[in-house]
Formats: structure tokens, sequence, C-alpha cells
């Protein structure tokens, strides 16, 4: 047994184990939010200011399981089934798309993925605890789970040495919709599709300077607001700035999407 594993035994001794499903996020300090700047940021060239991901700050959050992969078509089912829930509106006649099983649950609103986690003994995860998951545990503060380069070998956009196309290392840039859960490698923790295949909504109202006022521990969001915050991007995106893990979006809590789906988390 390894040094790193004979400290993480130690420090999980005596503690409940996560279910199987989940992966524990160890309790500790982490850098949150935004520390590359592109051009555009320096020449003020957004259509609205895109600078609420910072300042960059550490974040001591209490441990938590979060869900290795997001819910999928199948576990909702069981739930609109037992809760009687509304479903998708676009399973149609009501039933879970044929083969679609493993896919990410979406047009999904903020208050049906609420539901869900509660159904299932969970909560929807705070935005810090979104990002820390997506960071995988790495000490080194990177643009991607994987690293600084969206495609790996092959720069931000470019083709992979020899001229060959770089394979991408999440579902993401693609014109067709999700996959399956778990198609690409997992993060330092575990967790599949923490970039690409469905964005997920969190628990945190939005609040554009919500970083220069954020506790130091265990972060909520503001206490009220307008629209709720979701992170990750989707299948669609393609923009390098937008899939970044730092990257912060919002929208209408009643918005149901084929881009925006969900995991939970359970406090240890």
């Amino acid at each position: 047994m390894n040094t790193l594993s004979l400290l993480m035994g130690l420090f999980l001794w005596g503690q409940a184990p996560s279910p199987p499903d989940m992966a524990l996020i160890p309790a500790g300090e982490f850098w949150m939010g935004r520390q590359h700047y592109w051009l555009i940021d320096e020449l003020g060239m957004h259509l609205r200011l895109r600078l609420d991901d910072t300042p960059a700050h550490f974040t001591w959050l209490d441990d938590y399981d979060i869900d290795r992969d997001e819910v999928t078509n199948e576990k909702y089912a069981r739930f609109v089934e037992a809760a009687r829930h509304r479903k998708p509106f676009h399973w149609a006649g009501g039933k879970l798309p044929e083969g679609k099983e493993r896919y990410p649950v979406y047009n999904v609103s903020w208050d049906d993925a609420e539901a869900y986690c509660k159904w299932e003994g969970k909560r929807l995860p705070t935005e810090a605890e979104w990002e820390k998951a997506a960071r995988g545990g790495s000490g080194i503060i990177t643009m991607y789970p994987w690293g600084d380069q969206l495609t790996p070998g092959g720069g931000g956009r470019g083709a992979a040495p020899g001229g060959a196309a770089p394979q991408k290392p999440g579902h993401f840039g693609f014109p067709n919709g999700p996959t399956r859960v778990g198609a690409y490698p997992p993060n330092g923790y575990g967790l599949h599709d923490m970039l690409g295949n469905v964005a997920e909504w969190t628990s945190d109202w939005y609040a554009r300077t919500y970083y220069s006022v954020s506790p130091e521990k265990n972060p909520q969001g503001p206490e009220t607001g307008v629209y709720r915050v979701f992170r990750g991007s989707s299948w669609a995106d393609s923009d390098e700035r937008m899939l970044a893990i730092h990257y912060r979006n919002y929208t209408n809590p009643e918005l149901r999407t084929d881009v925006l789906g969900f995991r939970c988390v359970k406090s240890k």
C-alpha cells in the first residue's frame, strides 16, 4: 500500500462508506474560480461582463459524496413512476426513449432536479461542490478536468502530431445530442462527464459578484435570486472558454432544455 492510500485509509476509518454509485470528495481547501485571462477579456469585447468567475479564491468544503454519473433516463423513470412526477416532454407517449436508458436525463427544470435528489435522499450540489468535484483532486489548477489543453495532443482546437484529428476527452462539440454516461474516462475522483454531455444544475442562485463576498467555508450561494447557476457545459458547446471548469452560467429555473441535466450529492 502506498503512502497516499494509507493516508486516505486513515482519513476514511470510522466513516460511513460511500455508496458504489457515488464518490467521496474529502474535506479541505481548493482554488475556486478563474486564473486565466483571454485577449477578449482584456479588450472588453464580451457582450456581457464575463468576469463573474473571479476573483479566484481558496474555498473550504466539508466532505461529501457525489454521483459518479449524471442522472440517467432509467433512474429518472423510476422516480417519475414512484413519485407521480411529470416526465420530460420529449418522452413520446410518456415512455422512456428505447435504447436511451443509460443516457443522461434532460428537459428537466431546476425543481424537477431538486425533487429527484430529495426522493433519493440527496440534494443538488452547491456551485462550490460541483467545481471542487470537477477539478478531480489535483493540486494543480487546470482549465479542464484533464489539463490545460481542451484536446490533449492537439492544442486547443488543432490537429494532433502528424495531422491526425485529436480524440476528444469528453462529449463536447457534437451536433447530435448527448451520449451514454461514462463513455469517456473519469477524472481523478472517478467522476464521468464533468465536462460535456449535459450541463448540470446546481443549488445556487446566481449573482455576478458573488465570488467577491463568498464565505471561505461551505458557500451556499446568495440567499435569493432570479436565476439558478448551472455548470459543466454540454454536448453542443465548442468554445474553449465556455468549456473551462471555472465557467459559470445561469438560467431561469423553469427552463427545460436538451443541454441541461444534473447529478446529486449527499453530505457525510
